[in-house]
């Protein structure tokens, strides 16, 4: 199995281990991939795509920046090439870097690219209003420090 490509907006990119593709939460990322296999008979294939994170050298797949899907291939006595994608919605996960992985949890076959996706997430209300309170807090000390300096002019 080999990840090929992702797509972003109308743009095809390669991803690289190291060198990270930044990306907002929000974003729909496209995952390409092709695989080689056999089946006797038609069978329905498990697909997961997953953003994930190393904590403590354990990988943490990003529940809410995966996508899970099945594939039907047909029956054939020798080896295909099966190209397809998925499409990865990225959730409410934080910022950093991810890496991308493309699984068959039936068959122990992925791929994973570590470090090759470089999150943004989007400031929620609170990081928002914090530099407005601050900004509104200097502007009262200055009105209120105002009639003092005038005094002491005078």
């Amino acid at each position: 199995m080999q990840i090929t490509q992702v797509q972003i907006g109308n743009f095809l990119y390669p991803l690289t281990e190291g060198q990270p593709l930044p990306i907002k939460t929000g974003e729909v990322i496209r995952v390409f991939f092709a695989f080689r296999g056999k089946v006797p008979e038609r069978t329905e294939v498990r697909i997961w795509a997953s953003v994930y994170h190393y904590v403590l050298d354990i990988m943490n797949r990003q529940e809410k920046a995966q996508t899970k899907g099945i594939m039907t291939l047909e029956a054939t006595e020798e080896l295909t090439d099966y190209e397809t994608s998925m499409d990865i919605t990225i959730g409410d996960i934080g910022s950093g870097l991810y890496g991308l992985i493309v699984e068959l949890p039936d068959y122990d076959v992925s791929d994973k690219i570590d470090d090759c996706l470089e999150v943004a997430a989007v400031p929620g209300i609170f990081e928002m209003l914090g530099p407005l309170l601050m900004m509104g807090l200097m502007v009262g000390m200055v009105a209120m420090m105002a009639p003092m300096m005038e005094e002491g002019v005078g």
